[in-house]
């Protein structure tokens, strides 16, 4: 599977759509819940299944006992949930590994696009950049500043 091109949020808002529906729901009718194709939630549901919050078997998507955990967790719960799913993400484990092994556990964006290019061949590198970041700051794990356009590791919270 290429990296879902979806965000955190979303894959939190199909999480909780499917939990509304009772744990269990059609595919097909959850895109027409959201007024929506089936192929643009997809990456929605790649995304869960990348971190393994659902199931998805003959066009059901089921939550997982961790995603019921994410949904009925506090605030700081939810949040360490979601570092620990997103750092064991093989991408994201590869490129902390990088930034762990530089100098001062910084990489321009430059050679990050690099990286990303050369595990995921695309010419929309940019747009898996904006994903994987979207997702490492959300988790706590990489930052970026767009000032200096250098990612690095985040301090643990």
């Amino acid at each position: 599977m290429i990296f879902p091109k979806t965000t955190i949020s979303e894959i939190i808002g199909l999480l909780e759509a499917i939990n509304d529906a009772g744990g269990v729901e059609d595919a097909a009718r959850l895109a027409a819940d959201f007024d929506l194709e089936l192929d643009e939630i997809l990456p929605s549901i790649e995304g869960a299944e990348l971190l393994g919050f659902v199931i998805t078997t003959d066009g059901n998507i089921e939550l997982t006992e961790d995603a019921r955990k994410l949904l009925n967790a506090s605030i700081q719960e939810r949040k360490k949930i979601i570092r620990n799913k997103v750092a064991g993400v093989e991408i994201i484990k590869e490129l902390r590994n990088e930034l762990m092994q530089s100098d001062e556990h910084r990489m321009s964006k430059e050679d990050a696009l690099k990286f990303i290019q050369r595990r995921i061949p695309s010419s929309d590198t940019e747009s898996y950049f904006r994903i994987i970041i979207n997702w490492t700051r959300h988790a706590g794990l990489i930052g970026y500043s767009s000032d200096s356009e250098e990612i690095c590791l985040m301090s643990k919270r």
